[in-house]
């Protein structure tokens, strides 16, 4: 053992600076030589050695065969016997493995090992230049130098020591660190420092081989870098850590595995051809650390049986290591090149070299082998905190400060990772962000509450590096690596390569997405990937996903460059260009991908989180912490629950959030409502849902439209209600919100800018911008897409009035007093409102509906009329009013209706053939009728039809019927346009088949309507005629009162009567028992003359009305009719228009004093034309003769009575125009009578006299 003592001696020499002779050192004592030798045997000669006699033989034939025993060389047995003791199958006998190993032993000692390495390595130094220093080496003090100079270039890919040369280094490491006398050394030079820590005391009590070296080395990093004990292990260690057995309790605990997993034998000479590293050393422990982290499946099994105490020798050893990557030997000489390519600038120690590595470990020119050595390093450091130096270095106070340190003994545990400690740290710096926010608003601290110390920034710099790693590398997650085992190999290993760059990490963010089970990725994994997000904390900041900020780089730097203000506003920024052209596929799938967790944990949102802690935990149970960082009670993170409970919040009127926090709620909603699959509670509850009615062909950004086209049928609420009660929460928010909905309010940005921009730039609309959007569909700026969109919600919002926001809540407890049996049927709603609405204000009946009710009531209803629908959607149309389009089916399939565009246009298709509509149909239709007569702004078709028209000579018509009587005006009506004349002739005929259609006039008319006509008057109050047509039965009484001359009605009625014979001078249809009596009659008789004045259908009445006064009409029906409106006709001149148009200048000339009515005109005329010196002209001659000859046809035949009661007199006298000289001539008559009373009276009076004197 002499060569061990001089080995040491001369290594101690080296790191001290002592220069110690050979000739000083004592010889080896005779106990320490090999028992069983012959005598005279040469023991640095194998070939002499009895002991390995026999192996020579049995396992070096094949050297003997070749070469002459008397010319076998010790170094081709040394070689022959070194292959056989490394072998498997083969073992030496204990006595020549001893020799072997005194053999080797001695090639390295003194003098022997310069020759050795002359003899050996004579070729290599004259080759390679890098190793002519190393014979410098050689001097006696510098053993140390020379093995690392050898150890380097044994390392290198270009320069390869011989098999003995490589061989004597070898020995020389394990005789340097498994003698005992490492002890002395340990005494010698770390005194110091085995006093200061005490810690190190117990390595000295180590004896078993190299654990004292183990014992030492735990604690290297903690000695003070400049001490002499320090700089001796550093030198130790960095011979060490290159192969496994120099360290002692690694042996011991993991030999066991190591042979099991296969690393731990010699590579054969064959083997060595092209290796990175040809020899042996540090093959074992990197093969192990390969094992561990890349977990291949044929040895699953061994790897999960590894015990605690093997793991932990091996994160120590990786830990020392990681400190200076000059002591990783197999990363050191595989990224050599890349180190000068990418970190020359970076100094050695403290992990920096590492760490500027991995961070260029994705650049396509680093190495592929030092890409891969980079990779297995970070699965190492994901399991061990400590290897992280940058990041403990730089956060040392603030792990002590917020007790993050990894505590000892949980080496094997969760909390001895690297993401355990950065959400550790990530926890303390939300929390003290949150109350540096709380504290930048003016609120004060709790008593009690401590202040929190800030972060250094190098502290947070590096989070923000390790997170990033994170994300970058998958393998620094262990809990990922063991949870997504399976779906990693299915489905991000496609050519058995793991994917780089980070790919991984959203490659399983991609399927987590997926909803085929096919490819979907289990809970398990779902949740490992879900704690990564948190770790990663990319909402704080974004480049920390190297993958999303290369696919998105153009619009980061671009667009979203100025408009965001921090790392963190730049994702609000992408989601704002989401379905854009702006934003690319790419960018797009990888930032849905990132959103998709963080809209499953509100934490992830710093803005969110700072703004709404406080009301988060105090109204939705959210978590105090940012993360529970000590869960004994294994609370589960209520993190999803706590976004859908704050997005209600941030709706609630009643008991609204801060401003700041609903504001950031709103934010991240509108984000978020682009994709069902970024709102959880939706896309978790509708995932059957959608693969029935929305798999085929819908795009992601249409999803939502899809399910909310179909979530209102009765087969969706039963069959899947959890899912319609979340997408009628989402919508109930959406009708108060239309930010919520992107795609409508990007596709209408020309109409909101132009006519609602003051509206959407409230905080919330209230539904305003939907309103205003429904009432400019017809602007030029609608465009199809905008116009659908609309449609969309609307339909929607007329299955459920709930989800017109303003209705509802205008209307809610109108609703629940009087038409809660409808349910939500908003179609049904509306019907029930109008008709208490009706009931209220012309029958005066029920109480009225609230003022911002009959507003919004008004506006519902209307949108129910704009239903306009393409061709491909018309299953669609029901829902507008489905109580209609179901009792009106038959009707509309009878009359051709389905071929019309719009709701407007099938109703109205049906009103023209009301006479022809079955009962129901009728009625319903009859509901609408009456809400549109009571106010014509209900009734769209008549004001879009009318809008020119109503300008030009309605303008003042703001409420009520007036629209309707302004239109129908005999100077106006004749001078509309075509369509508003069409549309105006079939309301009117509308309001002639029953008196409630005619608000103005029952309103009037109502006290004579008592007086003369009550039973008819009772009858439209009653209940069972509500849904009924009565016909005019009011009106027709009252007509017939007004053709009485005893009769006297109030002017007002008088005048609303008047208008409605008027009207059937117009058309013939609005008085609907002349039409039903005379309508045969009219095809036969007045069809050519119809023709002929250009379809005029006004000129129908003179038609029979000259047949009527020739005695043509045979129909007694038809001629009662007639004669009955002649009798009403002569009443005023101006009831008959054709008359009054031809004798209107005569009128003005011969009788301007005389008022209208009780045909106190047509008396005038008639006198006038009596009379041959009035000059009148031949038209109003003519009229008034054949008007003559028709009032004594309906007088001789239909018994038409003229006025003959002394009250008809009376006024006949008093309303005639020479009615002064009547009652001058009356005035005289009974003065004369009087005068000669008088005088006959005085004689009669006189005789009297004379008699009685008598």
């Amino acid at each position: 053992m002499f060569i061990f003592s001089l080995i040491f001696l001369l290594c101690f020499s080296l790191v001290f600076g002592q220069d110690v002779p050979v000739a000083a050192q004592a010889p080896v004592p005779a106990q320490n030589q090999p028992q069983a030798k012959s005598p005279g045997a040469d023991i640095n000669h194998l070939l002499g050695r009895p002991e390995c006699s026999a192996d020579i033989q049995k396992y070096c034939k094949k050297q003997i065969q070749m070469t002459p025993k008397e010319q076998l060389s010790d170094m081709t047995v040394l070689e022959c016997l070194q292959d056989a003791g490394y072998s498997d199958a083969e073992t030496l006998t204990p006595g020549c493995e001893q020799a072997v190993w005194e053999v080797k032993v001695a090639l390295t000692a003194d003098d022997r090992f310069h020759n050795a390495v002359v003899q050996f390595c004579a070729n290599e130094t004259r080759q390679f230049t890098q190793l002519r220093p190393c014979l410098d080496e050689t001097k006696p003090g510098h053993s140390l130098s020379f093995l690392e100079c050898l150890q380097d270039a044994g390392y290198s890919d270009t320069e390869t020591l011989t098999l003995g040369c490589e061989q004597a280094v070898w020995e020389v490491k394990v005789a340097l660190t498994a003698d005992d006398r490492f002890h002395n050394a340990v005494v010698q030079f770390c005194a110091n420092e085995t006093r200061q820590f005490t810690q190190l005391r117990p390595c000295l009590d180590e004896t078993k081989p190299g654990h004292a070296l183990s014992c030492m080395l735990d604690h290297v990093l903690q000695l003070p870098k400049t001490g002499q004990c320090f700089q001796f292990l550093a030198r130790i260690q960095s011979i060490a850590f290159t192969d496994f057995r120099l360290v002692g309790t690694f042996v011991e605990k993991c030999g066991e595995y190591v042979a099991k997993l296969g690393c731990g034998t010699l590579t054969r000479n064959s083997a060595h051809k092209g290796a990175k590293v040809p020899h042996s050393q540090g093959a074992t422990l990197e093969c192990f650390i390969d094992k561990l982290v890349n977990m291949p499946k044929e040895h699953e099994a061994t790897l999960k049986s590894v015990s605690n105490e093997c793991r932990h020798e091996v994160m120590r050893i990786a830990e020392l290591q990681s400190d200076d990557w000059h002591l990783d030997r197999p990363l050191f000489f595989a990224c050599r090149q890349d180190r000068e390519r990418f970190c020359s600038e970076i100094p050695a120690g403290d992990g920096k070299v590492f760490q500027c590595l991995l961070e260029h470990r994705t650049d396509k020119f680093m190495e592929p082998s030092c890409s891969k050595i980079l990779s297995e390093r970070a699965g190492l450091m994901g399991q061990d905190a400590h290897l992280a130096h940058p990041l403990t270095n730089s956060c040392q106070n603030e792990m002590k400060e917020y007790q993050c340190n990894l505590q000892p003994g949980y080496q094997s545990s969760v909390n001895f990772h690297l993401s355990w400690l950065l959400l550790c740290l990530e926890n303390s710096l939300h929390n003290y962000n949150a109350q540096q926010h709380d504290l930048s608003k003016g609120k004060q601290l709790l008593p009690g509450q401590k202040k929190l110390t800030s972060f250094n920034q190098q502290c947070q710099h590096e989070m923000i590096n390790h997170r990033s790693f994170m994300v970058q590398e998958f393998k620094m997650s262990p809990e990922l690596v063991m949870g997504c085992a399976q779906e990693i190999d299915k489905f991000c290993s496609p050519n058995g390569d793991i994917e780089k760059n980070g790919l991984t990490i959203h490659c399983l963010m991609e399927h987590a997405q997926m909803r085929d089970e096919r490819f979907q990725i289990s809970s398990q994994c779902m949740g490992t990937l879900q704690h990564l997000m948190k770790v990663a904390d990319i909402g704080t900041n974004y480049q920390v996903d190297k993958v999303l900020y290369s696919s998105c780089k153009t619009l980061i730097e671009g667009k979203c460059k100025m408009d965001s203000g921090s790392e963190a506003g730049v994702l609000t920024c992408l989601m704002k260009y989401v379905d854009t052209d702006d934003m690319t596929n790419d960018c797009e799938q990888r930032l849905v991908e990132v959103q998709y967790f963080l809209a499953r944990d509100w934490t992830l949102d710093t803005n969110l989180y700072e703004s709404c802690h406080k009301e988060a935990v105090e109204r939705c149970s959210a978590f105090d912490n940012w993360h529970l960082q000590n869960n004994p009670e294994n609370k589960i993170d209520p993190g999803p629950s706590v976004l859908a409970c704050l997005y209600r919040a941030a709706y609630d009127e009643k008991k609204p959030l801060t401003k700041e926090c609903s504001m950031n709620i709103h934010r991240i909603l509108r984000e978020r409502a682009i994709r069902v699959n970024l709102l959880p509670e939706i896309e978790d509850n509708c995932r059957d849902a959608l693969s029935e009615y929305c798999s085929n062909q819908v795009q992601p950004q249409e999803e939502m439209n899809c399910l909310q086209e179909n979530f209102e049928t009765k087969e969706f609420k039963k069959k899947y209600s959890n899912c319609y009660k979340e997408l009628e929460k989402f919508t109930l928010m959406e009708s108060k919100d239309t930010k919520l909905n992107r795609l409508l309010t990007r596709a209408c940005r020309p109409v909101i800018d132009t006519y609602c921009s003051n509206l959407i730039n409230e905080e919330i609309d209230h539904g305003d911008v939907m309103e205003c959007l429904s009432r400019n569909k017809d602007k030029q700026e609608m465009t199809p897409k905008c116009k659908s969109y609309v449609n969309h919600f609307e339909l929607i919002s007329m299955r459920d009035y709930h989800f017109n926001y303003r209705f509802s809540k205008a209307c809610d407890d109108d609703i629940k007093k009087h038409c809660s049996a409808f349910g939500q049927d908003k179609g049904a709603v509306i019907r029930c409102l109008s008709n208490i609405m009706f009931e209220h204000r012309i029958l005066g009946e029920t109480p009225d509906l609230a003022k911002d009710c009959k507003k919004q009531l008004r506006v519902a209803y209307l949108q129910q009329e704009q239903v306009d629908l393409d061709f491909d959607d018309k299953k669609h149309m029901v829902d507008a009013d489905p109580t209609l389009m179901r009792k009106c089916e038959n009707d509309i399939r009878k009359l051709d209706c389905k071929r019309k565009n719009t709701f407007e246009e099938i109703v109205e298709c049906l009103r023209e053939g009301f006479d022809t509509l079955e009962p129901d149909c009728k009625a319903v239709l009859f509901d609408r009728e009456k809400i549109q007569a009571m106010d014509n702004t209900f009734d769209d078709e008549l004001m879009r039809l009318c809008q020119f028209d109503l300008k030009k000579f309605c303008s003042s018509t703001t409420e009520g019927d007036s629209a309707i009587k302004c239109l129908s005006n005999t100077k106006i009506i004749r001078v509309l346009q075509p369509t508003c004349q069409k549309i105006v002739r079939e309301r009117l005929r509308e309001q002639s088949r029953d008196d409630r259609l005619r608000p103005g006039f029952l309103k009037v008319c109502e006290q004579d309507a008592k007086q003369h006509c009550n039973e008819e008057y009772k009858k439209i109050h009653l209940k069972e005629y509500s849904e009924q047509q009565l016909g005019a039965v009011i009106s027709a009484c009252l007509r017939q009162q007004l053709a009485r001359f005893d009769i006297r009605l109030q002017p007002q009625c008088k005048e609303e009567l008047s208008n409605i014979i008027l009207e059937a001078e117009f058309d013939v249809q609005t008085d609907p028992m002349l039409y039903k009596a005379c309508k045969d009659t009219i095809n036969r008789h007045c069809s050519n003359k119809i023709v002929k004045e250009g379809g005029r259908f006004d000129t129908v009445l003179e038609c029979l009305k000259a047949d009527f006064y020739t005695s043509q009409i045979q129909d007694q029906n038809c001629a009662k009719e007639l004669a009955r409106i002649t009798q009403e006709a002569l009443v005023d001149i101006h009831l008959d228009p054709s008359l009054f148009e031809a004798c209107s200048v005569d009128v003005r000339r011969i009788c301007n004093d005389v008022p209208p009515g009780q045909s106190r005109v047509i008396s005038c005329l008639m006198d006038a034309l009596e009379v041959p010196r009035v000059q009148m002209s031949d038209q109003c001659k003519t009229k008034l003769s054949e008007r003559k000859k028709l009032w004594n046809v309906a007088h001789e035949k239909y018994k038409m009575e003229f006025p003959k009661t002394l009250s008809g007199i009376y006024n006949l006298v008093a309303e005639h125009p020479e009615r002064d000289s009547i009652l001058a001539w009356f005035g005289g008559l009974i003065l004369i009578i009087l005068i000669v009373g008088c005088c006959c009276g005085r004689c009669t009076k006189r005789t009297a006299y004379e008699l009685k004197n008598k």
